[in-house]
């Protein structure tokens, strides 16, 4: 079940899966529901919050795999070769299409695509 905590003018403030003091029961297919949970109004059922959410998650879990790489909880090379390849890509592309960065010196640098750590063999 899911309940719903509302303000004054009747709009959703926040979302429990637990009775709370001045929840209602709501379902979570409710149009309600899906506005309040989506960031682009476009997105009207389940499906296309997912699919649009899931674009978001990918780069939280790329920025998660590279934070676990940083303090060595993990190392690049225990990834399965099909995962180092896709995360390479992607850091490569990435770095290419970033454009807002500005290098601390204030001199114009070459991005950095692989730490000697990144490499594949």
């Amino acid at each position: 079940m899911l309940y719903a905590i509302r303000n004054q003018q009747g709009q959703i403030t926040s979302l429990t899966d637990r009775k709370a003091p001045g929840a209602q029961a709501i379902s979570p297919t409710d149009p309600e529901v899906l506005e309040f949970l989506s960031l682009d109004e476009a997105a009207v059922t389940g499906n296309d919050f997912l699919a649009e959410s899931d674009l978001a998650i990918v780069r939280i879990l790329e920025d998660l795999i590279d934070t676990l790489i940083d303090q060595q909880v993990i190392r690049f090379t225990d990834l399965p070769d099909a995962a180092q390849h896709k995360l390479l890509s992607r850091k490569v592309v990435r770095s290419i299409t970033n454009t807002g960065q500005t290098p601390v010196s204030g001199e114009e640098e070459a991005p950095i695509f692989l730490k000697e750590e990144d490499q594949l063999f």
